[in-house]
């Protein structure tokens, strides 16, 4: 079976095309003069664009992004809230691995620059606000199933993304978590096999402070679009967030 993610290369000789990924139909209608873009769940539209350009071949990108896009840019974290809780030793760190949902992210490329012209999610969105309501975050919200192993979770193609977690605990407790808060904004997701994950590893580092406990988020190894371009070029770099609220 073929891949669907993936750059398409569309020119004035490409027949007209259709692809199906996570219950959306997504349709190329190729003409001298441009392509139209059409997305559509069952019966109703949901998408078009039309790409016009000099360039021969047009190439439009189909990829995994974070789910953040979907119906709009209203968070750049994900809370994770784990099935059950990870009990971890005083002085102490253990690896984890969960699955966060994707969104799919539909994309005019040329050169090393992109533009987003749609994106999906394949499964209902749902928030949830970490913290209180004068000074919380609110956050795209999944419930993960936590594992101690990559083969033990199971993901669904088109919906699923893999994270690797790792709890550092330099607490002088042991300590139950639940939750972790992981930022999303620019993070690119690695994909094969349509198969995707989150690059690199989520750091949590629990650490107490003047008596209160302190809890750090850390991307390590990740892969973000650079600030100055929408660019696809791979630069790696960390973005932290503080769980003040518990964890």
């Amino acid at each position: 079976m073929a891949e669907l993610f993936g750059h398409y290369r569309l020119n004035s000789h490409t027949e007209s095309s259709e692809i199906s990924i996570a219950g959306n139909k997504i349709f190329f209608d190729v003409s001298k003069s441009s392509i139209i873009y059409k997305r559509s769940s069952g019966a109703e539209p949901k998408a078009q664009t039309s790409i016009v350009s000099d360039k021969d071949p047009v190439v439009i990108g189909v990829f995994p992004i974070p789910p953040i896009f979907t119906p709009q840019p209203v968070a750049k974290d994900l809370y994770l809230k784990f099935d059950f809780p990870v009990i971890v030793d005083q002085r102490s760190e253990v690896v984890i691995y969960a699955k966060m949902p994707i969104e799919i992210g539909i994309f005019r490329q040329s050169e090393d620059e992109e533009l987003i012209i749609d994106s999906f999610s394949p499964t209902p969105q749902r928030y949830a606000l970490y913290g209180s309501p004068e000074s919380g975050v609110v956050c795209r919200y999944a419930d993960s199933h936590p594992a101690s192993s990559r083969e033990e979770v199971a993901l669904e193609k088109y919906q699923d993304a893999l994270v690797r977690i790792r709890i550092r605990n330099d607490i002088d407790n042991v300590v139950k978590v639940s939750k972790v808060i992981i930022p999303m904004d620019g993070i690119i997701l690695d994909h094969a096999h349509d198969e995707s994950w989150l690059p690199g590893s989520v750091e949590m580092a629990l650490d107490s402070a003047f008596g209160k406990d302190i809890v750090n988020v850390r991307l390590i190894d990740a892969k973000v679009k650079r600030a100055d371009k929408t660019s696809l070029i791979k630069k790696e770099d960390t973005l932290t967030f503080r769980m003040d609220a518990g964890y």
